[in-house]
């Protein structure tokens, strides 16, 4: 090798890696900025809410005076996640759209340490805002969004009128099961290094066609993608991740009892691959006053919302418990229900404060699924 050579050959390399630097965060900086867009057929909403925060909320009305479905995300996912779903649903209900606070334009001011409670409270005060107060409302929520529905729904007896719960994160599931314990750990390490890489505009070099099989042919393909490199979205999710992990490894919280009628959807993945997950499953059923679980044949964690063959069974399901709770809420029966249930008999998450999901870090929450 000449002199020449040899010293060319680090000036060449050193450029290399500044233009991919240069490229990626280039990339980084589209991805927060389209991140921030609203979503077509919905009103753009933002709340102050009382902890600090800055909630962006998206809604689409359907029937005056009929029911309002609230739909929850999942760990590293925003509201664009349940749009394909949205696609599916009767017109006739009115969807409202929420990010967490930290995720697409949510901003989060809270000058405490995250809590999970913060996020409830936070859900808590855009359906006061966004649901009118005489028609049934019920919550959908997908992975750890199921889980904070559920304590949502504790915590305003009589305000939400039916739950359904998308292949939900259970705050036991760690000690219940070795192997998504052993799952866990994978997802600690992605969820510590992945912001870090986002930053610096790695997102441009993951392999993205893999990781968003689940979704090809949706319509939403793009978004999904462009949002996983957003920074603010793996920030929200290693905060959020953080302080889960720690509350699940601790072994949660028992499950708070309600006086609605309670729906899970699983995915055949998640129930073929960890069998125990059925008994967390049962759990939440319990919990409320009435329900069942119902299986999406061929469906992963992910598809269920996102996929193309999937989310409009999701959608289906939904529809039912939304007819459901809408017949039992015109005869008064939900109504009562929720009136005659004791403050105590739902533990408010305020005074529950412990200490202290995912190859797409929800997707790890079962490893064997991931592209």
């Amino acid at each position: 090798m000449s002199t020449r050579t040899a010293t060319s050959f680090p000036r060449l390399t050193a450029a290399g890696l500044a233009a991919c630097l240069a490229v990626g965060l280039v990339h980084r900086t589209y991805a927060n900025f389209a991140s921030r867009r609203g979503h077509a057929g919905f009103e753009q909403r933002r709340r102050r809410c009382g902890s600090g925060n800055i909630v962006t909320y998206h809604v689409r009305r359907g029937r005056p005076g009929g029911p309002t479905l609230v739909l929850e995300a999942g760990l590293m996912n925003t509201s664009a996640s349940w749009l394909l779903v949205a696609d599916h649903l009767d017109p006739g209900i009115s969807v409202l759209l929420y990010d967490r606070a930290g995720y697409r334009g949510s901003l989060r001011r809270c000058p405490e340490d995250y809590s999970l409670n913060e996020s409830v409270n936070d859900l808590l005060e855009v359906i006061e805002e966004g649901v009118a107060g005489d028609s049934p409302c019920l919550l959908a929520g997908h992975s750890l969004g199921g889980y904070l529905a559920h304590r949502a729904a504790a915590a305003a007896p009589g305000r939400v009128h039916g739950l359904i719960l998308v292949d939900p994160t259970h705050p036991r599931e760690l000690l219940h099961s070795r192997k998504q314990r052993e799952g866990s750990r994978g997802v600690n390490m992605t969820m510590k290094l992945g912001p870090w890489s986002a930053a610096f505009g790695a997102g441009v070099l993951i392999d993205k066609k893999g990781l968003f099989a689940f979704a090809e042919g949706n319509p939403y393909y793009r978004t999904l993608r462009i949002e996983s490199s957003s920074t603010s979205t793996w920030y929200s999710a290693r905060r959020e991740w953080d302080y889960s992990y720690a509350f699940m490894l601790d072994g949660g919280r028992p499950l708070d009892s309600l006086r609605i009628p309670v729906r899970v959807v699983a995915a055949e993945a998640t129930l073929r691959q960890t069998p125990e997950h059925k008994d967390l499953y049962e759990e939440y059923i319990a919990s409320g006053t009435g329900g069942e679980i119902l299986t999406v044949p061929g469906s992963t964690h992910l598809s269920l919302t996102g996929g193309t063959d999937h989310a409009p069974l999701t959608a289906r399901a939904i529809e039912d418990a939304v007819a459901d709770v809408t017949a039992r809420f015109a005869t008064g029966e939900q109504r009562r229900a929720g009136e005659q249930q004791h403050p105590e008999e739902a533990r408010r998450p305020e005074e529950q404060r412990h200490p202290g999901e995912q190859q797409h870090p929800e997707e790890q929450r079962h490893p064997e699924e991931a592209a």
